[in-house]
């Protein structure tokens, strides 16, 4: 007799209820928001850096940008360049209230971040903290992106979400409109934390672009106590100042 998971699982498979594709709004064949044809042409990075996500020709340890100059964090998991269908989908998401395009992307993460053989033994982080948004953009907003993310991914992958130990404490300007040293000094004491015992955390966020929010979370973890920080995200404009 099947079980009620199975039974759900069927249901929402019936191509009466799967819908129609966000991108081009198509009826979906066999998975909901998005169709087989959309989903074979998204771009996807083969072969990123593991600390940058920059792709490289081969699977490496890191690139050489990387091993000149690491990042504050320990690895960065990312779907893609920020490029499209991505951008559409994060913009829906972030400024019209698309709730919807989370649960896509954040499958897609799961997705494009299933553990290779060789890292079949690695272990996933004990929480995903996503980047807080300042209580006044998130009230405009009616949510915060990075929470909606983190929400899919963590059910997906059964880790934790605590939404709670990551404050934005001030109102920075948005950092889409600020170039790299404005983006570092709009973040200078705009964080804060709540007690926490945790080791190894992910920071989810939308989009790592020239990597500020991320450095400054990690900073601020590691004296926290937290031994490591990786960064999930769902695309990376990240650029190292060799390749600027």
């Amino acid at each position: 007799m099947p079980s009620i998971r199975d039974l759900l699982r069927r249901i929402q498979s019936h191509p009466a209820l799967l819908g129609d594709c966000l991108l081009c709004h198509q009826p979906t064949q066999h998975h909901p928001l998005l169709c087989d044809e959309c989903r074979a042409e998204l771009p996807r990075i083969v072969y990123p850096c593991p600390r940058c996500g920059f792709p490289l020709p081969e699977t490496s340890k890191s690139c050489g940008a990387c091993l000149q100059h690491p990042p504050a964090w320990d690895r960065l998991r990312i779907v893609a360049d920020y490029q499209a269908p991505y951008l559409q989908l994060i913009h829906q998401l972030k400024y019209a209230g698309k709730i919807e395009c989370a649960t896509l992307l954040g499958r897609l993460f799961c997705e494009a971040n299933e553990p290779a053989p060789s890292e079949a033994g690695d272990k996933h982080p004990e929480v995903l903290l996503p980047v807080p948004l300042h209580w006044w953009r998130q009230w405009r907003r009616g949510y915060n992106q990075a929470e909606e993310l983190a929400r899919v991914i963590g059910d997906a992958l059964q880790i934790p979400v605590d939404s709670h130990c990551l404050r934005r404490t001030r109102a920075t300007p948005p950092q889409a409109r600020l170039h790299k040293q404005q983006r570092k000094q709009n973040l200078q004491a705009a964080f804060a934390m709540a007690p926490f015992n945790y080791r190894h955390v992910a920071l989810i966020d939308d989009v790592v672009t020239t990597g500020a929010t991320a450095e400054q979370l990690t900073h601020l973890l590691r004296q926290a106590g937290v031994e490591v920080v990786e960064v999930w995200a769902i695309c990376r404009t990240l650029r190292h100042p060799s390749r600027d």
